[in-house]
């Protein structure tokens, strides 16, 4: 089998089919219509701030217009969210199409979808929309567009599985979904890189996920059994117990008050003995995971000796804590931060970036002269892959995923061929 293109110089004829490919795509993401604008800007926003944080007139100042002007394009915000999802899987589409019809060989094929996904979020800030904002759809809807990004994932894993027939779709099935979930982590890969050094860590991501060894599969070994529920004893660690269900299940703002006193047994107004709103709730889960998780690391971290084991530390323990009842913590970390205030967020980023230093130093001292914006660009790279895997019901009860995770993580974080800026 010849070298993937990920790894050596790719032939200008291939070279010349990724340009007509960022073509195509350009064409379908432009478009001048007025709705398209709306929609657009809309999308970026939702991305940036939050669905519910987002008003229509927030919406029309991006491009130009008031108010009442984007609903002569839209019915209101949810119509604009769906569209902006549509407008999501018509590019995936549109990708897909242009591989196929200029990809000459099963090689060349996946390069060419590499290099679109790459160009459309670096350069097209597609990403993060579905993962976080899917929560505001209705049930039928959400099952559609579900569907389609199946479908989507489904053609990565086949591309995959095309080039090494070797695999089988078992384990191309987790590559695929990783190479997918690793170039929506965009916006958290991103950081100060310029969008051509975005996207030569983006391939070369990509290329560790596609060639990680992972464990062989045995069909006859059952998944680990699922942690089962214990009810804390004490009243304040069963609200915020309780409040993490919910959030992770259906997002803070489709949670209310009386949902959590009801989950935690006790009345609303026992409830609000103990916490003073649903915002000091969400504080104070957001707190526990980001605290929590600074802490558990620093314990491991202790009995580390050398730069390996620093690294072995630090992935072990993420991807325990994610596959663990505690992962929906990470999940809803990333997808309700939006709602605390201001300076409540900003105090959690922190914490982010506290944790994420520690892998950030493991992985520049293994590195041959990575800066260390390529170090962040790689970790937070691989803790977005994790996450994502344990948020899916399917992928997170395999029998070795913990095992799995570890293979791909460490690879990502230490890709062959990437070399200093």
């Amino acid at each position: 089998m010849p070298q993937p293109m990920g790894k050596s110089e790719m032939p200008r004829s291939t070279a010349a089919r990724v340009e007509n490919v960022k073509k195509t795509l350009h064409s379908s993401a432009r478009g001048s219509h007025r709705t398209e604008q709306v929609a657009r800007a809309a999308a970026h926003l939702f991305q940036d701030y939050g669905y519910q944080n987002v008003s229509i007139d927030r919406i029309g100042a991006a491009v130009g217009l008031t108010g009442p002007a984007v609903y002569r394009h839209f019915k209101g915000k949810h119509e604009i969210l769906v569209h902006a999802l549509m407008s999501q899987v018509r590019l995936a589409e549109d990708l897909h199409a242009a591989v196929n019809d200029q990809g000459t060989t099963a090689e060349e094929r996946l390069h060419l979808l590499l290099a679109g996904f790459g160009d459309l979020t670096a350069n097209g800030n597609e990403a993060t929309l579905w993962r976080r904002e899917q929560r505001h759809l209705d049930p039928a809807e959400r099952e559609i567009f579900r569907k389609y990004f199946a479908d989507n994932q489904e053609q990565i894993a086949a591309h995959i599985n095309a080039f090494k027939p070797e695999l089988g779709e078992y384990k191309s099935e987790l590559l695929g979904f990783a190479v997918l979930a690793m170039f929506s982590s965009t916006p958290d890969i991103r950081g100060s890189l310029s969008a051509d050094r975005l996207q030569e860590i983006q391939r070369a991501l990509a290329w560790s996920i596609i060639e990680c060894p992972l464990p062989e599969h045995d069909p006859d070994v059952a998944p680990d059994p699922a942690p089962t529920h214990r009810q804390p004893a004490g009243r304040r660690e069963r609200i915020i117990d309780a409040a993490a269900r919910l959030f992770d299940e259906r997002g803070f703002y489709d949670v209310h008050i009386d949902d959590i006193a009801k989950a935690s047994e006790m009345s609303t107004a026992t409830l609000y003995q103990h916490v003073a709103s649903k915002t000091e709730v969400l504080r104070a889960v957001l707190d526990r995971g980001a605290e929590g998780l600074l802490y558990v690391t620093a314990d491991a971290l202790a009995y580390a000796a050398t730069p390996q084991e620093t690294l072995d530390a630090l992935v072990g323990t993420y991807i325990r804590q994610a596959v663990g009842p505690y992962g929906r913590l990470m999940h809803i970390l990333a997808s309700d931060l939006l709602y605390l205030p201001e300076e409540e967020q900003q105090t959690l980023r922190n914490a982010q970036r506290e944790y994420v230093a520690e892998w950030v130093e493991a992985i520049e001292t293994l590195s041959d002269g990575l800066s260390t914006g390529d170090a962040r660009a790689l970790a937070q790279a691989a803790i977005g892959v994790v996450t994502d895997v344990t948020q899916n019901p399917r992928l997170r009860h395999r029998p070795k995923i913990t095992e799995e995770l570890t293979a791909l993580v460490l690879a990502m974080v230490r890709p062959e061929g990437l070399t200093s800026a």
